[in-house]
């Protein structure tokens, strides 16, 4: 339904223009022959300018906010619309690769740019951020640029300390910021309708796959932990295997349950041993004691939880069969953060449309789109990497992925951001069908309603809707009931008809077998009394309220049944034309 589409020599013009900005940016660092920027250094501000300038470029209005974040805006067709939020991270680690981040960044560009260059303003406006401090590099606290736009700076963020004992609020001042300000850079929550991010995927998922993109289900969430077997000491020539109290086997024992109850766990979740230390540390002595730490990610909070406990069980029962002692502290605890299931659908259908399908995945590296999630719906899209590696100067993508992914998220971001009733007044009468058509399986109202375009309102839109259902008697009915399942059971097929039957249905319990079995036989009455399926607005009722309506609706005669049948199929029509149309 888009009117405009990015084609094949635009988004090939733009992966270019992608490539060459990156390595500009690289440019841009505080280490020659190496890429580090950190916050609010020098080079960090140079950036800024950089991305400024190219904002100004394609038309829009551009600040830094109060905790140094680059920021613009491109006006949608009213003055002071609702905008999407695009962006990533402008900052890096030490020695980094030229792509995390930035690549999101510079797309969100391409975007803009696209609009820009064919005179397009949409229902909503475009703001993208460049993110002044993601990685934590300079002051070992993380998030810093999008926690300023969420407004949840902690209060003792301005007194930490970088390597040379310079503090956040003292780096603001140097910089030509007032640390007193850091609460303008927060915006108010009405301001944005979602926020969107395109980030490398920094693993291997989507080139095992073969595919370029792929969306992000959720950012994982992660737990630390110290841990600590303790045994005891002895000489490694004379005390007996059978005797020992070694600290190390018991470490080792548990390293590898580890692996593989995590394995045998689920997919989407990962554990690892990172650090390990034994005392005494001499090789004719066996060890007394064995420090570790844990880190387990997981998409799921639950099973997060459920693993880590199982985990924790284990390394108890194993201490215990060998004489030592176990022990751990939790150090670093962050949730999982889901991706909005709305946004996550949009970037699906456009990545399918791009590249044939879509792989869905979760991340397990952090990014802005945790901190933005407390205050708006995100998304975010994947594009492959070479081998997975990031955070390193071999980081590498190719310019035939980045055409995608600027196809793809542009495609995403006019859908998102585009007025509805508008579309569909300019789209051909097939398209236009398209779109009504799966309300209901009456072929001759969607026709009329497609042939009375154009609508200046959603709201006439709607009246005229409505007042075409009043002619529907028995012939309509049966036509709709054709494409309709019955109450308590999935709709078949991948139609959208059939995808709106099944959300409308949400709400009934099927794994109830007491409700799915009393459906079943008043639908198998009401079928042997009236001849058709049972027709009910389900959206909004639980099984229970839609059994309670059945039974009282089998009490009716057949011309009130056909009445009441005939009012439902309007209420679920009308319904679900609101939600084509909802902006």
């Amino acid at each position: 339904m888009v009117k405009h589409v990015m084609n094949a020599a635009q988004a090939s013009a733009a992966a270019r223009r992608v490539m060459q900005r990156a390595d500009e940016l690289a440019q841009i660092s505080e280490t020659p022959g190496q890429l580090t920027r950190v916050y609010l250094s020098p080079e960090h501000l140079r950036a800024n300018h950089m991305l400024g300038a190219w904002m100004e470029q394609i038309g829009m209005a551009t600040w830094q906010d109060a905790v140094g974040n680059i920021c613009g805006r491109y006006e949608g067709a009213s003055e002071g619309a609702q905008a999407i939020l695009l962006g990533s991270h402008l900052d890096t680690v030490r020695n980094a690769g030229r792509y995390d981040g930035m690549l999101g960044v510079l797309t969100a560009l391409e975007v803009v740019a696209f609009l820009y260059e064919n005179n397009l303003q949409l229902e909503q406006a475009i703001e993208i951020v460049g993110f002044g401090d993601e990685e934590g590099t300079r002051f070992g606290i993380t998030l810093l640029g999008s926690r300023g736009v969420t407004g949840t700076w902690p209060d003792n963020w301005l007194a930490c300390e970088d390597a040379a004992g310079i503090s956040v609020g003292q780096a603001l001042v140097n910089a030509g910021f007032d640390p007193s300000r850091i609460q303008s850079a927060a915006r108010s929550p009405e301001e944005f309708s979602a926020y969107l991010e395109m980030h490398i995927e920094q693993g291997p998922v989507l080139e095992r796959e073969n595919l370029a993109l792929g969306v992000v289900t959720a950012i994982n969430g992660a737990r630390r932990l110290k841990c600590r077997f303790v045994g005891e000491a002895g000489h490694a020539g004379t005390v007996p295997m059978t005797l020992r109290k070694d600290a190390l086997a018991a470490a080792a024992a548990w390293m590898t349950d580890i692996e593989t109850a995590t394995a045998a766990y689920a997919p989407d979740i990962v554990a690892t041993v990172g650090t390990l230390q034994c005392l005494p540390g001499a090789a004719n002595v066996i060890p007394g004691e064995v420090n570790l730490t844990l880190d387990i990610r997981s998409p799921r909070d639950s099973d997060l939880e459920l693993l880590l406990a199982k985990l924790l069980n284990q390394a108890q029962q194993i201490a215990a069969q060998r004489g030592v002692t176990f022990s751990a502290e939790t150090y670093y605890s962050i949730p999982a953060t889901p991706c909005d299931t709305r946004l996550q659908q949009a970037l699906t259908s456009s990545i399918s449309a791009v590249q044939g399908r879509s792989l869905s995945l979760p991340s397990g590296a952090g990014h802005d789109a945790i901190a933005i999630a407390e205050h708006w719906p995100v998304g975010m899209m994947f594009v492959r990497c070479d081998r997975g590696i990031s955070h390193h100067p071999a980081e590498s993508v190719i310019e035939a992925d980045v055409m995608q992914a600027v196809q793809a998220f542009t495609q995403t971001v006019m859908a998102l951001a585009a007025n509805p009733l508008a579309e569909f007044n300019d789209a051909t009468n097939s398209d236009a069908l398209n779109l009504v058509a799966p309300c209901v399986a009456i072929a001759t109202w969607a026709e009329n309603l497609v042939a009375a375009r154009p609508y200046s309102s959603v709201d006439v839109l709607q009246h005229y809707a409505s007042q075409l259902t009043l002619d529907w008697g028995r012939e309509e009915l049966n036509q709709a009931l054709s494409a309709h399942p019955r109450i308590g059971e999935k709709a078949q097929g991948s139609s959208q008809e059939a995808a709106l039957s099944k959300g409308e249905q949400s709400a009934v319990d099927t794994e109830n077998s007491a409700l799915t079995l009393a459906l079943a036989q008043g639908n198998a009455q009401y079928e042997a009394q009236f001849g058709r399926v049972f027709l009910i607005r389900a959206k909004g009722r639980c099984g229970e309220e839609i059994l309670g309506e059945l039974k009282r609706r089998l009490n009716n005669s057949p011309e009130e049944e056909e009445l009441e049948a005939l009012e439902q199929l309007r209420q679920i029509t009308l319904l679900r034309l609101e939600g084509v149309f909802a902006a």
